[in-house]
């Protein structure tokens, strides 16, 4: 039972990250935007990245990050939770939940995003690596 438990809640989490890689930056807005992991960035101190990935909040299951390697390299945002902008009235439509990471020096770190289930359980879903060159 344990191990099917385990299974349906990869299952669920996996369901939470989707999408394409690394949307490129524009001429107008040179943010680059990560919305698959795993995924590799390289940023100079002061540029940033925002990491954007898919939240269903009526599942129950919630995103957190951790950052590890070389910690003081950037700095993580708390993440802010963006609702869909059109349901067309459907129940429990998922949104975005969008972190800002700032390059603060140099060295490599490993943001690991974690979900954990409406039972408390953790997972690891990803890491994007953040390679902080100098300037």
């Amino acid at each position: 039972m344990r191990i099917l438990t385990r299974a349906l809640t990869l299952l669920a989490a996996a369901a939470l990250v989707s999408v394409t890689a690394i949307a490129p930056a524009s001429a107008a807005d040179p943010t680059v935007v990560v919305t698959q992991l795993p995924a590799q960035v390289r940023l100079i101190p002061g540029e940033t990245v925002l990491l954007s990935l898919s939240t269903n909040r009526t599942t129950g299951y919630t995103w957190s990050t951790r950052v590890r390697g070389d910690r003081s390299a950037v700095s993580v945002s708390k993440g802010a939770y963006q609702a869909p902008a059109n349901t067309n009235g459907m129940v429990g439509a998922p949104g975005t939940t969008v972190w800002t990471i700032t390059a603060d020096k140099t060295g490599t770190a490993k943001v690991n995003v974690v979900t954990t289930s409406p039972g408390g359980e953790r997972g690891s879903d990803g890491v994007l690596t953040v390679i902080v060159m100098k300037g």
